[in-house]
């Protein structure tokens, strides 16, 4: 996806469903800049 919008210009934000450290990390690794979930302070707590 990143090389298709270019990231210079805009970030990927992964979002719905992230709801351990691990599907962070996943989305991360496939492109994402930016994370949206309603559980980041869980995340952060591990």
């Amino acid at each position: 996806m990143s090389s298709v919008i270019g990231e210079e210009e805009m970030g990927i934000k992964a979002s719905g469903g992230i709801k351990t450290k691990e599907d962070a990390y996943k989305m991360l690794q496939a492109g994402a800049t930016r994370i949206g979930t309603s559980s980041g302070v869980a995340i952060v707590q591990g």
